[in-house]
């Protein structure tokens, strides 16, 4: 999700260039802007406060943005650097740029901390930072651990550094990728099953979850290679029951989660990327894409130019995003909580967010009207 490059064309927009597939873009900037949402919810949640959060798919279903980021970034990585002749250069010059970011988020993190309650600096995973420093940012830079949120930018750079040996496999043989990811994530699911039920009360996924999220990133890494958002889109706009029959399976499930149906061990998985969230997660994919191909002109309103540009910027996007929810949580508990300070939180945070995409995109192109 984080890389830049070129895609197909659906027709320019004030802040569109004519050369990218502006409902990439949008599918971006949408999961970048769950993630804020489903993180702040997060916050209060875990201050007490349960009842009519701003809903988002992830309440109502089994997988999360998370999933929708990883896809995207594999994605972009295979339309953008697969073809050029030194992608493994490439991959590894953008895993250092993410690293470097996540070291620095943590730096500004890092603050707070020290004005956290005990059970703040639990639930973001801080506590460690202050009582053995050394020993916490050694495992956090050696990719090891990070606080909460921040783990997500460490999954992708593991991800990026493990990519120029996918690359390799996809030079000689793109199916061979595809067979290879698909088998390491069974056996991931197979080791898991083993692995809970040897311990129920060991929570430590390790390797186990890597195995697992690879398939995200890779396979569609080899099909943002094979270029298919142009087929699919093509594909979804000439059959709009499919978009009907999507949302019907949505509601299906979500049906299912709000009544808390029960589902067999072997499905559900205690952690990872377990077999019903990943098959929610390519349902969520595949809705938001039909709903893309089936907006016409909507493509071309404010609010979702808006979001392709968040999803243009993604990387400073996320980082922006990711302290806002930060200081945000921090000032939702000192200020005594409650509905309306969260709702503010989210507008804040999705402004925030916005304005960095604004102020990217102006001081790489020049001031763009329209946004």
């Amino acid at each position: 999700m984080m890389m830049q490059g070129p895609g197909g064309s659906p027709g320019p927009s004030s802040l569109q260039p004519a050369s990218r597939e502006l409902r990439i873009d949008i599918l971006r900037g949408w999961a970048l802007i769950t993630i804020l949402i489903n993180h702040l919810s997060q916050v209060v949640e875990a201050g007490g406060l349960s009842t009519w959060l701003v809903p988002t798919p992830t309440r109502y279903g089994y997988s999360t943005a998370a999933e929708l980021f990883v896809v995207m970034s594999g994605y972009m990585v295979g339309l953008v650097y697969l073809s050029r002749p030194h992608a493994m250069t490439a991959v590894l010059r953008r895993a250092r740029t993410l690293w470097v970011y996540n070291l620095a988020l943590l730096v500004l993190v890092l603050p707070l901390a020290t004005i956290m309650t005990p059970a703040e600096l639990s639930f973001w995973r801080l506590g460690s930072f202050l009582d053995d420093p050394a020993r916490s940012i050694f495992q956090f830079v050696t990719l090891q651990r990070a606080p909460r949120l921040l783990d997500i930018l460490l999954l992708y750079i593991t991800l990026m550094l493990l990519a120029p040996a996918a690359i390799a496999i996809h030079h000689r043989s793109p199916r061979a990728l595809m067979a290879t990811t698909i088998a390491l994530y069974l056996l991931a699911q197979l080791l898991t099953i083993r692995h809970v039920s040897a311990d129920p009360t060991n929570n430590d996924d390790g390797i186990l979850k890597l195995m697992s999220w690879q398939l995200l990133f890779f396979g569609a890494m080899g099909l943002g290679a094979w270029r298919v958002h142009t087929t699919l889109f093509k594909w979804l706009e000439e059959n709009w029951p499919m978009l009907v029959l999507l949302v019907i399976i949505f509601a299906a499930g979500a049906l299912a989660k709000v009544q808390d149906v029960a589902r067999p061990e072997w499905l559900t998985g205690r952690y990872g990327l377990n077999l019903l969230r990943l098959g929610h997660a390519i349902l969520m994919l595949l809705l938001y894409a039909s709903l893309l191909a089936m907006a016409g002109r909507i493509l071309r309103s404010a609010p979702l130019r808006w979001t392709a540009l968040i999803g243009r910027h993604s990387l400073d996007c996320f980082a922006a995003g990711l302290l806002a929810t930060y200081a945000l949580g921090v000032l939702w508990d000192r200020a005594g909580g409650g509905r309306a300070l969260y709702y503010v939180a989210v507008v804040t945070g999705i402004l925030v967010t916005l304005a960095v995409a604004v102020f990217r995109e102006r001081t790489r192109h020049g001031p763009k009207h329209g946004c």
